[in-house]
């Protein structure tokens, strides 16, 4: 089973390895304007607070993750494949933006996958995903020599082929019938009842698990103008093209580092434990990072990427497992990908822009602020669930 979940998550991410640094060129080979790009990239991020909910309520309704995942890939798969033959804003930003919302709704499900194996079966979660991050940098860092060989073309074709690849991966995984029939009654999430058969509005009136979206949200929103400007800020500082790529890699092989042997550290601090490590690595790492474009200092900080964005993973995942019953767990995936990486996500890089432009460099302590305010809604949370523990203790 880890074998086959690793095949997937390499796959997936591959496709994000593809898409990140390499989408704007397709389109600009299309002959899109910047802010065409900016237009089609934007609505991509802001369709998933739609798609991600309804595919993951779909697949708690029927109970089966599978299927629904075999249907996103295929038309997600059928939509690229339409893209590489059309031309156009509208053509494009219509096509895209479906191709996109569908390919990224094949990411909650797969955690959610992920984590009922790890519910029932003891799965490192951290091994598997790993190799989602190792795809990305094989990619990210291998298409660009093809690219230059062959044309921005190669890019969309790439990203059907990798579709094919998920298509032919995902007959093979597990659809465990536990996740089907879920729990009986009302579970507890950090202490809190959620309403028994409730659905999405369960997860959405639970303040705790609000609070645990919202401050999640907070500390990846302090990776909002690092995603969105860190190169284009680092390359104004006259770092050239191979230190810029260097830093970035170093940032993910630290994230790979401890999805590798991490698993220590969730036993040690618990899901509560690594979000606020990774809110505090957040401030000390934006801090710095908003002070100096000097080489050598950032090489010695790009590792934090491994508190900043693993550790905060890790610890959203393991909480997930332990807070969520499984017959909601798809529902939670979907919304915590929505509201974390889409909503919250997306308004914080909506603002970056503006906040370099009167800030420069010092935007950066912006994303500093968003980590401490999401470490204390983590904090906050902790506290609670320490009281809730010592309250059925005593009873």
């Amino acid at each position: 089973m880890a074998l086959r979940l690793s095949l997937l998550y390499a796959a997936l991410f591959a496709i994000v390895g593809v898409t990140l640094p390499f989408w704007p060129l397709w389109l600009a080979d299309r002959g899109l304007a910047p802010t065409e790009i900016a237009i089609v990239a934007g609505a991509a991020i802001w369709s998933k607070i739609l798609v991600n909910p309804l595919a993951g309520s779909l697949a708690d309704a029927l109970g089966r993750r599978r299927a629904v995942m075999l249907g996103l890939a295929a038309a997600s798969l059928a939509l690229y494949g339409a893209l590489a033959l059309v031309q156009g804003f509208w053509p494009i930003l219509i096509l895209a933006v479906a191709a996109s919302s569908l390919f990224t709704a094949l990411m909650p499900l797969t955690e959610t996958v992920t984590l009922a194996a790890l519910r029932f079966g003891g799965l490192d979660y951290g091994r598997v995903r790993l190799w989602g991050s190792v795809s990305f940098i094989a990619l990210a860092m291998g298409l660009g020599p093809v690219i230059a060989a062959f044309g921005a073309g190669v890019i969309s074709w790439t990203i059907v082929a990798l579709l094919g690849v998920v298509l032919a991966v995902l007959p093979g995984m597990p659809d465990p019938p536990e996740g089907r029939r879920g729990a009986t009654g009302g579970a507890r999430l950090g202490g809190g009842r959620l309403p028994r058969d409730g659905g999405m509005l369960g997860l959405l009136t639970n303040g705790r698990f609000v609070l645990f979206l919202i401050s999640d949200g907070l500390i990846q929103a302090g990776h909002a103008t690092y995603y969105a400007l860190g190169s284009v800020h680092w390359h104004k500082a006259g770092l050239g093209e191979t230190q810029v790529g260097l830093l970035w890699a170093e940032g993910v092989v630290a994230e790979v580092l401890l999805f590798a042997f991490g698993a220590p550290l969730v036993r040690l601090c618990g899901p509560f434990g690594l979000l606020g490590l990774a809110a505090a690595a957040g401030v000390a790492r934006w801090s710095i990072t908003a002070w100096t474009t000097d080489p050598a200092i950032l090489a010695l900080i790009q590792p934090l990427h491994g508190l900043t964005f693993a550790a905060a993973h890790l610890g959203s995942m393991h909480h997930i497992t332990r807070s969520i019953p499984t017959d909601r767990a798809a529902r939670a995936q979907a919304l915590y990908s929505a509201v974390c990486a889409g909503m919250i996500m997306g308004a914080a890089m909506t603002l970056a822009g503006p906040a370099y432009a009167a800030l420069g460099g010092r935007a950066f302590l912006v994303d500093a602020l968003w980590c401490a305010l999401g470490g204390l809604g983590i904090g906050l949370l902790a506290l609670i669930a320490r009281r809730d523990g010592a309250t059925r203790r005593r009873a």
